[in-house]
This record gives C-alpha cells, sequence and structure tokens, in this order.
C-alpha cells in the first residue's frame, strides 16, 4: 500500500517508486500540476494587457468626441487698451503774430504829496506803501500846538482890537455931537451979532469952537479907522493861523495808490519836502525798449500780453498807449509806453515782459501738453482713430499762445492735422504708434 505525501511549501512532491513499478495515477496528477498553474499565470497578464489597451482606445475616442468638430480657423485675439488718456480737438482759433519786448512798470502820474506847513514835526502817517486812498484822505498830521498858542493869542489881541474900536466909535459920536452943539450955538451968535446984541469977538470965538469940533471928529475917525484895522490885522492872524493849522492836517489830493513813503514820525516839514509819493488812480504803465529796426511793426493801441518771469500770477493784458517820438542816438532804440491794467500784483519798478501784437490771422491750434518733442527735432502728436487706436503724425508748429486764466497754453499747427481730429493731450509720452487707449474725462 502506498502512502501520498501532501506538498511542503508549495512545491509539488514527488512519491518514491518501489520495485520498479511506473508511477500510479497520482504521481501523474502531481506532476502536471506546475504546467497548469503557469497557464493560469499568462491568462491573467493577457487580460490586464486588454484592459489596459481598451482603456486608451476609450479614452483617444473619448477625447474625439469632446472635440469641437468645427474644423474653422481660430478667432482672433481682442486689442487691450494699454492706458487711460484725455484727448482735445484740433481747433481753428485767431493766431497772432507778437514782438517780445521787455521794460519797467512805471507810474503814469506820480504825486509828491508834501505839507503846507513848515517848520513843523511829523506828528503820524497814516498810510503805508501799497495803500489805497480817497481823494481827501488824511495821510499825515503835524504837530500843531505852536500854532494852537499863537491862534489863541491872535484870538485875545483880537477881543482887544474889537474893544478899541468900540471905544473909538463911541469918541466919534461925541465929537459929531460937539460940533453939532457949536454949529447951532454959532448960527444963534451970528443972528445976535446981526441984531448987534454981541460982539465980532464974540462971534469969532464960537466959529473957532466949530472948526475945532470938526477937527476933532475927523481925529475921532482917523482912531476908528485904526481901531478897525486892527481888528482886520487880527483877523487875518487869526484866518492865517487856522489856515495853516488845517495844513497840519496832510490829505490826499486825489484818489491813488500810495507808491512810497519818504518821511519818518519826527520829521521837521519843510517846504518841498515829500511825505510820501502817489500814483494817481493806480494808473501804471510799463516802459518798453524797442529797436529802431522793429519800431514800424508796433502801432497805438495794439494789444499787449503782459507775463513776469519772477511771478507767475501775473497775466495780464495791456495796450500801446503811446510811442517816445525820440530814438536814443546811442542805442538806436525807441521808448513805447503800453498802458496796464489795475492790480495789487504790479508796483513801479518791476522788470515784465510783454507780446505785442503785430498781426492776426485764422489758424488751427491745439494744447500745448499734445507735443511730443523728438531726437531728430521734429515734433509728433498722437492722433486719436476708430476703435481707439492713436496715430503717431508728425506736425510743424507755429506760434504759442500763451496760457490765459483757465484756458492752457495752444500751439499753432501749421502742417499735419486737420479741423475736428482729438489729438492725445495727457500721457503722450508713453504711447506708440497703434496703441489701443481708452479715452477718460
Amino acid at each position: 500500500m502506498h502512502n501520498i505525501h501532501a506538498p511542503q511549501s508549495g512545491l509539488p512532491s514527488q512519491t518514491p517508486t518501489t520495485n520498479g513499478d511506473e508511477p500510479t495515477s497520482h504521481d501523474s496528477a502531481t506532476i502536471a500540476g506546475p504546467v497548469a498553474s503557469k497557464g493560469r499565470w499568462w491568462g491573467v497578464l493577457a487580460g490586464l494587457g486588454a484592459g489596459v489597451l481598451l482603456t486608451l482606445l476609450g479614452t483617444r475616442l473619448w477625447g474625439d468626441r469632446a472635440a469641437p468638430v468645427n474644423d474653422a480657423d481660430p478667432q482672433p485675439e481682442v486689442a487691450v487698451a494699454s492706458q487711460t488718456v484725455t484727448v482735445a480737438p484740433v481747433e481753428s482759433a485767431t493766431v497772432a503774430d507778437t514782438l517780445t519786448v521787455n521794460g519797467t512798470v512805471q507810474a503814469i502820474d506820480l504825486l509828491t504829496v508834501s505839507p503846507q506847513a513848515s517848520g513843523l514835526q511829523i506828528q503820524q502817517i497814516l498810510v503805508r506803501e501799497g495803500d489805497q486812498v480817497t481823494a481827501g484822505q488824511v495821510l499825515a498830521t503835524l504837530d500843531d500846538a505852536t500854532l494852537q498858542a499863537d491862534l489863541r493869542q491872535a484870538q485875545a489881541q483880537l477881543s482887544v482890537s474889537q474893544a478899541q474900536v468900540t471905544q473909538r466909535r463911541a469918541a466919534l459920536s461925541q465929537a459929531q455931537a460937539s460940533l453939532s452943539e457949536s454949529q447951532q450955538n454959532l448960527e444963534r451968535l451970528r443972528t445976535l451979532a446981526e441984531q448987534g446984541a454981541i460982539s465980532q469977538q464974540e462971534l469969532t470965538r464960537q466959529q473957532t469952537e466949530v472948526v475945532t469940533a470938526q477937527e476933532a471928529i475927523s481925529l475921532s475917525r482917523a482912531e476908528v479907522d485904526s481901531a478897525e484895522a486892527g481888528v482886520r490885522s487880527q483877523q487875518a492872524t487869526i484866518d492865517r493861523l487856522q489856515t495853516q493849522l488845517n495844513q497840519t492836517t496832510v490829505r490826499a489830493p486825489v484818489a491813488g495808490v500810495v507808491a512810497e513813503r519818504q518821511a519818518t514820525v519826527g520829521d521837521v516839514s519843510a517846504s518841498g519836502t515829500s511825505i510820501v509819493t502817489l500814483i494817481q488812480d493806480n494808473q501804471l504803465k510799463l516802459v518798453a525798449e524797442v529797436p529802431q529796426a522793429q519800431l514800424e511793426q508796433v502801432s497805438v493801441g495794439a494789444p499787449v500780453a503782459i507775463r513776469s518771469r519772477a511771478d507767475s500770477r501775473i497775466q495780464l493784458q495791456g495796450t500801446v498807449q503811446s510811442i517816445d517820438p525820440l530814438v536814443e542816438a546811442e542805442t538806436r532804440v525807441a521808448r513805447v509806453n503800453i498802458a496796464l491794467p489795475a492790480s495789487d500784483l504790479l508796483r513801479p519798478g518791476i522788470f515784465l515782459r510783454g507780446e505785442i501784437t503785430t498781426s492776426s490771422r485764422q489758424g488751427l491750434t491745439i494744447p500745448a501738453a499734445a507735443l511730443q518733442p523728438q531726437p531728430d527735432g521734429t515734433t509728433q502728436v498722437f492722433v486719436l482713430g476708430e476703435g481707439d487706436v492713436v496715430e503717431a503724425r508728425t506736425v510743424e508748429t507755429g506760434n504759442r499762445i500763451a496760457a490765459n486764466g483757465d484756458q492752457a497754453a495752444r500751439v499753432e499747427i501749421r502742417e499735419g492735422l486737420t479741423a475736428g481730429e482729438q489729438v492725445v493731450t495727457s500721457g503722450v509720452g508713453f504711447l506708440e504708434d497703434g496703441d489701443v487707449v481708452r479715452v477718460g474725462e
């Protein structure tokens, strides 16, 4: 009887044969086990490979199904604005040809205000340089203590003189009464003398009394006249002192602006000594020098744009008032007087620049901010086209129109633009030809 042993460690076991006999059926089954197991492993691997292949095929088919079936060309990319800019139209405007001149501000009428009372100390100066004053306004006062004392003395003397006049008039009245009485006595004695009632000596004595009374009247009248003259003299002294007292108050003769204060408190006034100088009605002019060769371009009444390099606030409009008839022999220049408008910024002596309009015409202008100078000396601008695409364009510039108030500086364009086109006025230094922009306010 044969024993059949189970395989160990997963390996098939071989059963030994005895007596040279052939293996039994059990032995044959044990030997065929490894071969069958190897076949099964190959089947598993083959199945896995087929699954992977099917998965790849399915993914490709699914991708092809999800892809668009439209074979049309791809859509172009949408242009994106590079930056936000502002634009301004090319406008038609009056362009002026100008002549630039320089000059100094002077007063048209500069008045010197001096005290009329002399020998008095200046007690107060009530204005400063640049103050606006009206006609009759008090500018300064002088010490009037001496004049006040003289006035009181003169008034007292006037009272004495008036009393003397009263006395002399009373004496004159008395003399006139005595004369009248003497004349009446003379007439009575004449009648008596004719009747022989009195002597001729008596009549002569009465006639002498009448003559004496007449002389007394003449003397009294002279004394009255003298006393009245004394009154008039004292009254004249009082009037003079009162006038001098009024003159201790120095007033502005006209309206204007205080140009200079030339005296100080404590100075003694003197005839012809100025306390202040006034610019009458604040009227100033710019006295500019124009070369003889360019003088024919200037005409009276031409407008003048006034500017200052030292003060940007000074932007005024003046007018050519007159042209001096003489040309300086050494410099060959003439003086042109330009009337200036009233302004608190102007002072006599300051230096200003003027642009005298010599002619004018119609032209195209754009804001000066739109210009972009180029390294080769040309100037270009960016013109806004369709689709907000900018075009770099070279232009020829002309005259510059200075800023005036809220109006920015503009430049004449002689070639390169047409009226109505839009030019970029901000950010021009960051643009290139063909850029797409966004137009802002």
